[in-house]
């Protein structure tokens, strides 16, 4: 189970963890997460005691043992949201330094709330398009298309907007990037810069916050499927302001559960 935590919740939390009289995170005794007999990751928050990440929220190629304090306690706030411990979720939000708790409130924010529209963004912020695994012969498949047919729409009504194809390696010599760059650009889309490392959602807005280092947002443009959770992990990556735009899925497909986003803000501190 987990809780509906709207904005205003997540936002009261953070003020309640600032509050006089609170102690001092490092006054408290902590410890670093550690992977117990039964394989959960443990993570000692001050003012709760140790707590185990929920098991649905932890993925591959995780390295909670490499990872700082910091780290852990955000990545414990995420678990406990998850499943709906308030109290951990709040002890732990209330023991990271004020920036990392910045990230992470604002994550959760953007985790139960609408998506944000582009038109309350800036028209020259960067529209950022999310690939998807090509056919094996490196031509696009119809979901991959359909993003793009939007992203292409999006970019003629913001001529002063620059656009960047996400996406890696997908076998056969083929990069995801290139062919959505290609594409683009066979319909008169010039502005076009590539993101060709990524094999995941939390890569693309990792390595995409590398390639616009000093952007203060972006318009993520992908499945109506996916848009929820991708609109998470680039916020993980640039902060508030990330609006989103969903194409539709095709073939169509339900919504996933909330899960998997769960996990990438996990892998974003932990992997």
């Amino acid at each position: 189970m987990r809780i509906n935590l709207p904005r205003a919740l997540v936002a009261a939390a953070l003020t309640a963890a600032l509050l006089p009289g609170a102690a001092p995170a490092q006054a408290l005794s902590s410890s670093l997460s550690s992977v117990v007999p039964d394989d959960r990751i443990t993570v000692d928050i001050p003012g709760y005691g140790t707590y185990a990440l929920h098991a649905e929220v932890v993925g591959q190629g995780l390295h909670p043992e490499r990872a700082s304090r910091e780290k852990q306690l955000a990545a414990a706030a995420f678990s406990a949201d998850f499943e709906g411990n308030a109290t951990a979720r709040d002890k732990a939000l209330a023991a990271l330094d004020p920036a990392t708790r910045a990230t992470v409130t604002q994550a959760l924010a953007a985790l139960h709330s609408p998506v944000r529209t582009p038109d309350s963004l800036a028209a020259t912020t960067p529209i950022v398009v999310l690939g998807e695994r090509l056919n094996d012969d490196g031509t696009l498949r119809p979901n991959l298309v359909k993003r793009l047919e939007a992203a292409l729409q999006l970019a003629r009504s913001r001529p002063a907007a620059e656009v960047i194809v996400t996406g890696g390696p997908t076998g056969a010599g083929h990069v995801e990037s290139h062919a959505m760059r290609t594409w683009l650009q066979e319909r008169g889309q010039s502005r076009v810069r590539v993101e060709d490392r990524s094999t995941s959602t939390i890569d693309s807005a990792r390595f995409t916050r590398e390639l616009l280092p000093a952007a203060p947002a972006v318009i993520v443009v992908t499945s109506d499927n996916h848009l929820p959770r991708a609109v998470v992990d680039f916020t993980l990556a640039f902060g508030p302001q990330v609006a989103g735009i969903g194409s539709p899925t095709d073939p169509p497909a339900g919504m996933p559960g909330p899960k998997w986003t769960y996990r990438d803000a996990v892998f974003w501190f932990l992997g």
